[in-house]
């Protein structure tokens, strides 16, 4: 089983990259592959970094070769964990870039049913994290994923995993994304 990662933050060793490390090595000691890609890397390396509507399907020239590998590890994975920093109280613009782009191969229903998680850390106890969730809940709606939330066990839990920064000293969101790599585990185990 393959699932890889993708950070929707710029710092590529920040609390989105600690979240997702941390439920991507659990999936990793269960004997899933996995691999964390840069939402920022594919879409800077793009010749258009912002969707523009330009064609319909997605003229794909405007695409580099870091997004075309991605969209390429986005199809060939079992699941998708997206992770992002709460900015004005949503995604990442470099993670909405990465959605608008994938009109092509939502057409290929290429991500239809594929299992995903949503992380988000806010700077704050409530600083927006459950509506970054959220819009990272509607672009994978729209993809046609399958959304998997952290609960586990019988144990009810939030919609996605949620931190406050410093995400490494938040144990309660520590404790979900364990969570949610347990219930990520057991869907894909079915």
């Amino acid at each position: 089983m393959k699932v890889i990662g993708i950070n929707g933050s710029y710092n590529s060793n920040g609390n989105c990259a600690f979240l997702l490390n941390t439920i991507l090595g659990d999936l990793e000691q269960k004997g899933c592959q996995t691999e964390i890609f840069s939402a920022y890397e594919a879409i800077v390396d793009c010749k258009q970094p912002f969707c523009i509507s330009c064609s319909s399907p997605c003229n794909k020239s405007c695409y580099g070769p870091k997004l075309t590998k991605l969209f390429e590890e986005m199809k060939a994975a079992d699941a998708v964990v997206f992770a992002s920093p709460v900015y004005f109280g949503t995604m990442s613009g470099e993670l909405k870039c990465l959605f608008d782009k994938t009109r092509d191969i939502r057409a290929n229903n290429a991500l239809l049913g594929k299992l995903g998680i949503a992380v988000a850390c806010g700077a704050s106890k409530y600083g927006g994290q459950e509506k970054t969730v959220d819009a990272i809940h509607d672009c994978m709606l729209v993809d046609g994923m399958t959304i998997v939330g952290p609960s586990s066990s019988g144990c009810a839990g939030h919609m996605g995993v949620c931190a406050q920064m410093n995400a490494s000293e938040d144990e309660f969101a520590i404790s979900r994304a364990h969570s949610a790599a347990d219930r990520l585990y057991e869907e894909l185990t079915k």
